[in-house]
């Protein structure tokens, strides 16, 4: 028999969990919005440059290395964007029982209230299965979190990636 505490602290651990989800939604949020600056800074610098000073033609091997540099840069801004989209939108292939308590199946399970309130008050009479419920909420919720996570890192690591092969083209660019 599961008591008041025990309950009380499977919700702190599925309200951790989703803590965890929006932390990781937040940080895929920035990462997009230092891309946004970034190239909103090259677009206004590339329009305000009248004197044509990084203009590249491909007609020496300066411009040639400099399309090397910012290859990296552009394909590590793709991995950086797609790992935030992939945050925002995790694909999990768990198999799960339906749950009057996880909303995705509460929008999908039931046709009427008055079917949910029966399940509902099913569950919440029988405690074993009512942990069960909790515990499946506790997993499901971590491996979101976890898949998140994984992706906001391989985000932010590209991120720093290509901002330094952009850095090390923009130095060259003005430099040589």
């Amino acid at each position: 028999m599961i008591n008041q505490i025990e309950i009380n602290n499977y919700w702190e651990v599925i309200k951790y969990n989703y803590d965890q989800i929006r932390y990781a939604e937040v940080k895929a949020s920035i990462v997009i919005s230092i891309y946004s600056l970034f190239f909103s800074l090259a677009y206004t610098i590339d329009i305000l440059d009248s004197e044509n000073t990084y203009e590249i033609d491909f007609t020496s091997y300066i411009d040639i290395i400099a399309l090397i540099i910012v290859l990296p840069g552009l394909y590590y801004t793709f991995v950086a964007v797609s790992a935030c989209v992939r945050c925002f939108l995790p694909r999990l292939s768990i198999a799960t029982k339906k749950s009057p308590l996880f909303f995705g199946d509460i929008g999908t399970g039931y046709n009427n209230f008055e079917s949910y309130l029966t399940e509902l008050d099913k569950l919440m009479d029988d405690q074993d299965e009512y942990h069960k419920h909790l515990s499946q909420m506790i997993f499901v919720t971590g491996k979101i979190a976890h898949l998140k996570f994984i992706n906001v890192n391989k985000a932010m690591k590209s991120l720093l990636t290509s901002l330094l092969f952009y850095t090390v083209f923009l130095i060259g660019i003005f430099v040589l």
